[in-house]
């Protein structure tokens, strides 16, 4: 366990399109993970890295929102 504590932001098709949302929001990649859920992943992101953050989407690859 890493001790840090992950918010949910979204369900993508693919861990591609999960890490292009985070490249275009500058979420480093070492502060997210993915969780394979059938037809996608989940996308979660280090809480202390969304803190004061606005997350901007295109709208590709995201299924849902947070």
């Amino acid at each position: 366990m890493s001790g840090w504590d992950f918010d949910d932001v979204g369900k993508f098709g693919s861990d591609k399109a999960a890490e292009d949302f985070a490249k275009r929001n500058n979420v480093d990649p070492r502060d997210i993970r993915t969780r394979d859920k059938g037809d996608g992943v989940e996308l979660e992101i280090r809480r202390s890295s969304l803190d004061r953050r606005g997350l901007k989407d295109s709208g590709e690859g995201r299924r849902d929102g947070w």
